[in-house]
């Protein structure tokens, strides 16, 4: 059923895998999986089909996954507990649960010089993260006379076939050394797909940062600009005409007047 048994670390595992079912010494996946072969899939499985000729684009495997992480050039996707949609304590936070000992998925597509349209999908445990238990292709013995044509596989550069699309990864499951069950993750600040420390958060999505303006600034219409405004004196008493005061004549002549209208 699957196309090789090991552990795929880096771009050139993967090449090692694609040329391996050119050269005839693996086989492709020619059909969607069963529902029993779905079923047995395992941690260390590999699946390699080309789209043309197995005339599918997408992988099903009836399983539920995170959303999908970037992880050097592969994608990564970490099993997920229940097939319900996601919980959330409110619109903007997401919560989901990944299943104990759950399979981690990784997905890497190339396109070849001819045009041919290969997919690669791996399955691994943490625990055989942790052990060490499956072998690299390229460290496998039976792949050591497979040299990759220079030229076969032209969207990769060759600068970053050695580069430890996995190791991000590892630095997850290191970091979460106890065992996860029930765990819940909420996207952070820190979970774009740049942030390689964060790849354990199963958001894809980078995080929206809400925030409520501030009030803008008063209008100038002086054309002066607010140091200026700042360097001007304040107004004193001097700046303004003092109201005179009233004078004693003035003063009785009002008394008499109020007397008269009182009569």
């Amino acid at each position: 059923m699957q196309t090789y048994i090991g552990q795929i670390k880096t771009p050139q595992d993967a090449l090692i895998i694609f040329e391996a079912c050119r050269q005839g010494l693996l086989k492709r996946v020619h059909h969607r999986l069963s529902s029993k072969e779905r079923n047995e899939i395992r941690s260390g499985h590999v699946f390699v089909w080309d789209e043309h000729e197995a005339g599918m684009r997408r992988w099903t495997d009836g399983r539920t996954w995170s959303p999908s992480r970037v992880s050097g050039s592969f994608l990564t996707y970490r099993e997920l507990s229940t097939k319900r949609r996601p919980r959330r304590h409110n619109k903007m936070t997401p919560v989901y649960t990944y299943k104990p000992n759950g399979l981690i998925k990784q997905s890497f597509s190339i396109c070849t010089a001819s045009n041919q349209k290969l997919h690669l999908i791996s399955y691994i445990t943490k625990e055989d993260v942790y052990a060490g238990r499956l072998l690299q292709p390229s460290a496998d013995p039976k792949f050591k006379q497979i040299d990759v044509p220079v030229g076969l596989y032209p969207e990769l550069n060759p600068l970053d076939t050695n580069v430890g699309a996995h190791s991000s990864i590892t630095r997850t499951l290191l970091r979460h050394s106890s065992s996860i069950t029930d765990h819940q993750v909420t996207p952070s600040l820190s979970s774009s797909p740049c942030a390689s420390s964060d790849d354990d958060d199963p958001t894809m999505l980078s995080p929206t940062i809400y925030y409520t303006p501030s009030s803008p600034p008063m209008a100038n219409n002086n054309g002066l600009s607010s140091s200026t405004l700042r360097d001007l004196p304040l107004p004193t008493d001097s700046l303004f005409p003092s109201i005179p005061t009233v004078s004693s004549e003035d003063k009785r002549q009002l008394q008499a007047l109020h007397c008269q209208l009182r009569l």
